[in-house]
């Protein structure tokens, strides 16, 4: 650590040289420096302490399924959240969840299985509870953090718990996580519903299956501007299927770039200011990346 940034801890669940394309939905990316897995949340509590105390960057990465990871790596320590997986019936419809926990597992065996209401705001969505929280991803149909009573985040102050209101969060975005937190998970509260929810569910579940890529991708590169949608506007640029190396702007769905042969962070980043440049010059929009782009400025 002749930088100074370490590269050991004092944890059994720290990692040199941590692999994160794996960790990645678009199987992208270098190294980590040091990674931390913690597998409990006093475990989560101590890892983060002492990460704050530790000079160089720092990164928090959940199921990685919106992440798109520099070909160099990641310089510094990377706290992952993946293994805090805790899920827990409170009652009178109230669930905590750990940040680790996967969406569809608490979209099926809580929502779906109970017939809770409000099953089409997130089917289909990839990735980890604490990543819905942090990007409150959804649907046109609703959002996480609109179920959401209450975040359990760690802070430079240690633990809290924050109630979650409306003025907190807007569209894929929110304003209770600050630049040194950490989602731990949260309670979610969830209501019966009048009518049968697997009908909904299989119908986006077909949507997704019909209208959207499988493959290595972070899924929407960009958020939809007001009124419109990002594919609509990168269709309309004649740019469905072009390529840079290995990376393709799909030809099923222009709002997604796939790894699809061995692509690196640079060739998917050519692709993303392609789809800005274009767009940008038709339509006077400006594109914003829904996707974390995680490189050294």
């Amino acid at each position: 650590m002749s930088d100074g940034i370490p590269d050991t801890a004092p944890f059994p669940f720290a990692r040199a040289d941590y692999p994160l394309a794996p960790a990645t939905r678009y199987n992208i990316g270098g190294p980590a420096r040091l990674a931390l897995l913690p597998e409990t949340e006093d475990d989560a509590a101590a890892a983060h302490a002492w990460m704050l105390g530790q000079p160089g960057p720092r990164l928090v990465l959940g199921g990685g399924s919106n992440v798109l990871v520099a070909d160099a790596g990641f310089p510094g320590i990377v706290l992952l959240t993946t293994r805090l997986t805790r899920l827990e019936d409170l009652g009178g419809g109230r669930w905590r969840a750990g940040a680790g926990l996967a969406l569809s597992t608490l979209v099926r065996d809580v929502m779906l299985a109970r017939n809770y209401a409000g099953v089409g705001a997130l089917t289909g969505i990839p990735g980890s509870v604490g990543g819905a929280i942090f990007m409150n991803a959804g649907t046109v149909n609703g959002s996480a953090c609109q179920f959401l009573e209450t975040a359990d985040l760690l802070g430079p102050e240690g633990r809290r718990t924050l109630a979650v209101t409306p003025d907190l969060y807007d569209y894929r975005s929110q304003r209770f996580c600050g630049p040194d937190d950490v989602i731990l998970g949260g309670v979610f509260r969830f209501s019966p519903a009048a009518e049968d929810q697997r009908p909904i569910f299989e119908h986006y579940m077909a949507r997704r299956r019909e209208k959207q890529p499988r493959g290595f991708c972070c899924g929407s590169v960009f958020k939809n501007p007001p009124g419109d949608h990002a594919g609509r506007l990168i269709e309309a640029c004649g740019l469905k299927g072009a390529r840079h190396g290995g990376a393709v702007i799909s030809p099923l769905h222009a709002n997604f770039i796939m790894n699809e042969d061995g692509a690196t962070f640079a060739d998917v980043m050519a692709l993303i200011r392609l789809a800005k440049e274009r767009v940008r010059e038709r339509f006077g929009v400006a594109l914003e990346e829904e996707v974390r782009v995680v490189a050294p400025e």
